[in-house]
């Protein structure tokens, strides 16, 4: 079976008790693609090809399978460095060596969080920057700079 559109998140179903569901483990580099194949907790394989190409796959996506039977998307907890500049000159120095090396980041609450990479930690060490290592389950995929927004 080849799922086209994400019914809703899990989190916003109503009766989710109603529904059985099936869960598929993805990998958080996953949500960027429009093309996937998905093996559920019960065995069975979907396909999945969004057809509207600005819909976008985040952790709890469902699908409805029929009218009682959802097929739900759940993230494999990644490890990450949170990076917590201490100041302004600190985040200059950090979101300017991570863009150098081209990675896709995700910016909240003034903390800066990237997939495990040796060369950061590396340098993150050098320079006495504040960070910690994570398991972290991402709702969406970590992004690359999109100066054309």
């Amino acid at each position: 079976m080849i799922l086209t559109k994400v019914y809703r998140n899990v989190d916003d179903i109503p009766n989710i008790g109603s529904y059985h569901i099936e869960t598929a483990m993805v990998k958080s580099d996953d949500l960027m693609k429009n093309i996937l194949r998905v093996k559920t907790d019960h065995g069975n394989e979907y396909g999945i090809r969004l057809e509207d190409e600005n819909s976008i796959l985040e952790n709890g996506s469902a699908f409805k399978l029929d009218d009682k039977k959802l097929l739900v998307l759940s993230v494999i907890a990644d490890e990450m460095i949170e990076i917590t500049p201490r100041d302004i000159n600190e985040m200059g120095l950090v979101a300017h060596f991570l863009g150098n090396l081209h990675k896709p980041v995700q910016i909240k609450d003034g903390k800066i969080s990237l997939l495990l990479d040796k060369v950061v930690v590396k340098m993150l060490k050098k320079h006495d920057i504040n960070y910690e290592l994570k398991k972290v389950q991402l709702d969406q995929p970590l992004e690359y700079l999109d100066l054309t927004k």
